[in-house]
């Protein structure tokens, strides 16, 4: 691909994610707090399979930045500790498994993505609050991480195809 027709793409791909967790931000779903369904990851899953690791890490950390100007450094520093933790969790378990499109791999990677998003922000989140009870809310984000990360996994087994990406 040209470096011109990439970077065109990237930017794309940087302004659905972002629009993505914008709007998912936007409307109201009475879950526990922290809990969303992280339909951005959709994106960086995409980029992830088609363009690969580096690619995907900086979508996650330009979206973080995108995080910054719209909410502020707090919102930004948990967004890019989730982030960034997650984006290389799927990476490993992209590059240990070499997922294919009809296995349960896109599930496992997506379901630790968000166990891991999830744990990234408690990190950021104890470092905020100075007290390592922050973690007391693991399990609420460890079972939302996986709900949220099958529901994911499922959108983008669905829009796959649609790519024309064969992932082995």
């Amino acid at each position: 691909m040209k470096k011109s027709r990439y970077i065109a793409v990237m930017g794309l791909m940087l302004a659905l994610a972002s629009a993505l967790q914008f709007l998912e931000s936007m409307i109201p779903i009475p879950l526990p707090l922290g809990v969303k369904a992280g339909i951005s990851s959709i994106v960086v899953m995409v980029v992830l399979m088609k363009f690969g690791f580096a690619s995907a890490m900086t979508i996650a950390v330009l979206k973080s930045g995108f995080v910054f100007i719209t909410r502020g450094a707090s919102a930004f520093f948990m967004s890019v500790s989730g982030g960034v933790l997650s984006v290389a969790v799927m990476g490993a378990v992209l590059a240990v498994s070499r997922v294919s499109k009809n296995s349960t791999g896109i599930l496992l990677m997506s379901a630790l993505g968000g166990i891991f998003h999830n744990l990234g922000q408690l990190a950021a989140a104890s470092v905020f609050t100075g007290s390592i009870l922050t973690f007391s809310y693991l399990p609420v984000l460890v079972i939302s991480g996986i709900v949220s990360g099958i529901f994911t996994g499922t959108v983008f087994k669905l829009i796959l195809p649609r790519l024309g990406e064969r992932c082995e």
